[in-house]
């Protein structure tokens, strides 16, 4: 028959800690509100808030300079002598 281990004070408080920890969580997630009553959610990108990461030619520009940047660092491993 296997004989029972004592508890040591260090399992005690991190039992206790955890007990805690998980009463005081479980408490905050039924606090919360339920749904707001109204939201109100703006898609107009022509407001004038949207940044300009919002336009497309920024996109193409980007995606033009990070294509010529893998080009360049590609042949530039290909032209070494040795």
């Amino acid at each position: 028959m296997k004989t029972i281990r004592k508890i040591t004070k260090t399992e005690v408080w991190l039992t206790a800690l955890v007990m805690t920890m998980n009463l005081l969580f479980g408490a905050g997630a039924f606090a919360q509100n339920s749904a707001p009553e109204q939201v109100d959610v703006n898609i107009n990108t022509n407001s004038g808030g949207a940044g300009w990461y919002a336009q497309p030619w920024v996109w193409v520009v980007g995606v033009a300079l990070f294509i010529i940047i893998i080009i360049a660092i590609t042949r530039s491993g290909n032209s070494r002598e040795v």
